[in-house]
């Protein structure tokens, strides 16, 4: 419930108690309603701010933070159109369905959309709230202190939580309770054990976005389970591909290696093909003169190699 909607809201709830106040009037005296009116006074003045001043002269040391809430509940008050004396102006039901409404339309903080809460204020807690306007804002401030605080979990994929609050008599009767959406493992258990803290009657909150998260067969160990398994077959696809991508450059060295030795060869063979021409273009060439004296020198040899 936005700002806006709840002050329009709060207004109109306003004028309706005005009006019926004037309508019980109407067959009441001029002096009667003087002596109520003055008696009314008299209550509110004896009663504004003793829960609140009784809370202080017990724990004297939450003084000063206490009243940051009482002020930053007020402002939310104004925020809807109510002042102290129009609280103490309700019957206690109007009181009741007014204060509840607010309460139910605090916002969470964007990073905390899943969560659900429930606020339950006991019979004492209402009366006192509505007889000591300062309690009453304390309630509000310190619910819209609590909403206002970012999950630091929430960029890392919670899934919410459950949250309740309990209100009594005065500040000192508060406590609360909060767990995750998964808490025990499944959003089943969860849920059972949200239902069971919250009981009935209370009044309940939730983010824009608590149905989406998480599902109502989320279990937390399967999930991680899931989680382990992809990140077992991611690492053994990273293997095969450094296997496959190592087995590749080898593959590749080798055939280059190949490629070397063949042209290695084939320098060889062509440098050996023209040492042998070489040799042979450089050998000595007979002509038939020279041939003919060579076998007239052999023949000449041995012939007088006979005759000794």
């Amino acid at each position: 419930m936005t700002g806006t909607t709840v002050a329009s809201y709060f207004n109109y709830s306003s004028y309706i108690s005005c009006q019926t106040s004037s309508k019980n009037k109407e067959g009441v005296s001029f002096s009667d309603s003087i002596d109520v009116k003055s008696d009314k006074l008299q209550k509110q003045e004896s009663q504004r701010g003793t829960v609140m001043k009784e809370y202080y002269a017990k724990k004297p040391q939450y003084k000063e933070r206490t009243k940051e809430r009482v002020d930053g509940g007020y402002v939310v008050l104004k925020c809807a159109g109510i002042s102290a004396e129009d609280m103490e102006d309700m019957f206690m039901n109007e009181f009741k369905d007014v204060m509840s409404k607010v309460i139910a339309g605090i916002p969470h903080h964007a990073t905390r959309p899943y969560d659900e809460e429930t606020v339950i204020i006991s019979e004492e807690g209402w009366e006192n709230m509505k007889k000591d306007p300062d309690y009453a804002a304390y309630v509000v401030g310190l619910l819209q202190e609590d909403r206002s605080f970012a999950n630091p979990f929430f960029a890392m994929g919670d899934k919410g939580s459950y949250i309740v609050q309990h209100f009594g008599a005065s500040p000192e009767d508060y406590h609360g309770v909060g767990f995750s959406k998964i808490y025990g493992g499944t959003a089943a258990g969860a849920r059972s054990m949200y239902n069971s803290a919250k009981a009935t009657g209370g009044i309940e909150t939730r983010g824009p976005q608590a149905d989406l998260q998480p599902p109502a067969d989320y279990n937390l160990w399967e999930e991680r389970r899931k989680a382990k398994r992809r990140k077992r077959k991611e690492q053994l696809d990273e293997e095969i591909m450094a296997r496959y991508y190592q087995k590749k450059r080898i593959d590749g060295m080798y055939e280059r290696k190949l490629y070397e030795n063949m042209e290695l060869e084939r320098s060889r063979t062509a440098a050996e093909m023209i040492g042998s021409r070489s040799n042979t273009s450089h050998a000595p060439k007979l002509s038939m003169a020279s041939g003919m004296a060579f076998y007239e020198a052999a023949f000449m040899t041995s012939d007088i190699a006979e005759m000794f």
